[in-house]
């Protein structure tokens, strides 16, 4: 089999892992506003196709990721933070295009998932955290700055936190939403308590947000 460069992680891949990652793309691009008004920054998206939060069964308009699974219930808690699943029968589509709407994008540090890509990021999420930030964070500011160019960024998960101080000092802190000077933590599956902690602290960011915009 012939590996080449993939754009998305930089690492020698198959020709399906660079189709996923364009895939992926189309995906997200179908639900990618004009004017980015906050930008959800995770680590990297799941191994499965599937699983990827802008995925649409074209049966049904809903997410294919199983109902009691990480991918559904991370979806779940954080369109549920924003207000955007208020509503039990509204479905997966109707909630990406309210997410949409309202100014909201959800990328990732590496556009592969490097988990199957490399064993190099396995080990401690210390080791991870770093090597995300010195591999992929040039990369990602890049990202930032002259594609995405949102008004604020919102880093989920604790392995974005090594990207702090590599977005302060490419001159985005400004834009930084941070909770308590951290990433926002984002819940495990079948943790209610932390589930509701991440809506609240995320229900606090937006609004602070709103508040800077209207006092601009």
């Amino acid at each position: 089999m012939t590996f080449i460069p993939c754009d998305g992680c930089g690492l020698p891949a198959s020709p399906e892992h660079i189709a996923r990652r364009l895939r992926r793309l189309e995906l997200a691009t179908r639900f990618r506003p004009i004017h980015i008004d906050i930008l959800f920054l995770a680590r990297w998206p799941p191994p499965r196709l599937e699983d990827y939060f802008y995925f649409l069964d074209e049966g049904s308009n809903q997410g294919a990721f199983s109902q009691a699974g990480p991918a559904r219930f991370l979806f779940d808690s954080l369109l549920q933070a924003l207000g955007i699943r208020e509503a039990a029968e509204k479905g997966d589509e109707a909630c990406l295009t309210d997410f949409q709407r309202r100014g909201f994008y959800l990328a990732e540090c590496v556009e592969c998932p490097l988990e199957e890509a490399t064993p190099a990021f396995s080990g401690s999420a210390a080791t991870e955290g770093a090597r995300l930030a010195e591999r992929f964070g040039p990369t990602m500011v890049k990202r930032i700055k002259f594609s995405y160019r949102p008004k604020h960024v919102a880093l989920l998960g604790t392995l974005t936190q090594n990207l702090i101080p590599v977005l302060q000092q490419a001159g985005l802190a400004d834009c930084l939403m941070l909770y308590q000077g951290m990433p926002l933590e984002l819940p495990r599956l079948g943790d209610a308590a932390a589930a509701a902690e991440f809506r609240t602290a995320l229900g606090e960011l937006v609004a602070a947000a709103a508040s800077r915009a209207k006092s601009a």
